[in-house]
């Protein structure tokens, strides 16, 4: 029998990455997996592998920019499969910036925040839009599940993916991210005293975790296996989405039941700081 037998969940930004990794150990617990993405895709990646995974999930549509979108989402899932017991706010990211004050056309279409000619207005619509991913929407998504969770029997699980980058100490090169970020820690405070015993809400802070994003816009061309990159890590190593959806399924099984209002680091150890600089060296190549 797995942990999460009979729950329901529904984990955002499951096109790729660390939402994979995690769907992919909810699943192996027993769970049923919902996932989401802005883009359409036939299921969530990798289903396929696993015998019943594919029974047992389904991806869908939602822009959680839009909250019109993330309504209509709850809904469908609440009407297939009668109750949401499980979220996980994975959805957002962001790419590091040389100078706050003046975003480069490049990084705003990486980040794939609107454009703009202007660089000014170019600037601030790159740091509306990750404060609006990276902290309004989860809040969103969050208020919008517990709203069903109320109604239901037993306590709901909210989960928020955070960063690093929302040390207190600062975040130098990702100035708009650790900011939304280290306001999803708070958030997580805040609604888990507001919502308990209804749900419980949990955070998890990310360090360098490898995905296809992370090689491509982090990792430098002349260090493609970060083994430079990773000497200021005490492990000497980034983590790996399955290692975060292991963590996700500890926070949403019985064994983390008293577990509230906390936020996790998986962050191998990794000071406050130490890969701003080497972390930014590849969009600063790009440029």
């Amino acid at each position: 029998m797995g942990v999460l037998d009979s729950k329901v969940a529904i984990v955002t930004g499951t096109s790729r990455g660390v939402g994979v990794g995690i769907a992919h150990e909810l699943l192996r617990a027993g769970a049923t997996v919902v996932g989401c993405s802005r883009s359409p895709l036939d299921a969530i990646p990798g289903v396929d592998s696993e015998p019943g995974w594919s029974e047992r999930s389904e991806q869908m549509v939602c822009d959680q920019g839009d909250y019109h979108a993330i309504d209509r989402l709850v809904n469908t899932v609440v009407e297939r499969y009668g109750r949401v017991d499980i979220l996980v706010n994975n959805a957002g990211g962001t790419v590091p910036a040389p100078h706050a004050e003046n975003i480069p056309a490049l990084v705003s279409r990486i980040q794939g925040a609107p454009s703009s000619e202007d660089d000014f207005e170019r600037t601030v619509l790159f740091h509306a839009f990750a404060v609006q991913m990276n902290l309004i929407s989860p809040m969103w998504f969050a208020i919008r599940v517990y709203r069903q969770m109320r109604q239901q029997d037993g306590t709901g699980c909210i989960i928020n993916i955070s960063s690093g980058a929302g040390h207190p100490a600062g975040s130098p090169t990702l100035v708009s991210y650790g900011a939304a970020k280290s306001g999803l820690n708070h958030l997580t405070r805040s609604l888990a005293e507001e919502w308990g015993p209804a749900a419980r809400v949990n955070c998890v802070a990310l360090g360098p975790t490898i995905t296809e994003n992370f090689r491509s816009f982090v990792l430098p061309k002349d260090d493609p296996t970060g083994s430079k990159y990773f000497e200021a890590l005490p492990l000497k190593r980034g983590g790996e989405p399955e290692e975060v959806g292991r963590t996700c399924v500890f926070l949403a099984s019985g064994a983390a039941d008293f577990i509230n209002g906390t936020t996790i680091e998986i962050d191998g150890g990794m000071l406050p700081g130490v890969l701003y600089d080497a972390g930014l060296k590849t969009i600063t190549d790009l440029l």
